[in-house]
């Protein structure tokens, strides 16, 4: 048999340990919302840029 090798469009990896009641809340988001853990991360990621730009603490250079 051949080995299937996989491209990773995305090379970059973040992890965090979170407890048993915010897994089970990522889990529910994921239910709700038909995302995956790395999709719901991505948006949190954003919408928390947005925020931060609005309230004037990020400028240009820093995103």
């Amino acid at each position: 048999m051949r080995k299937t090798h996989y491209m990773f469009t995305k090379p970059r990896i973040v992890s965090a340990r979170i407890s048993d009641d915010e897994m089970e809340n990522v889990k529910q988001l994921m239910e709700v919302t038909s995302m995956s853990a790395s999709e719901l991360m991505r948006k949190a990621f954003q919408l928390q840029r947005e925020r931060f730009n609005v309230a004037g603490m990020l400028s240009n250079s820093n995103l």
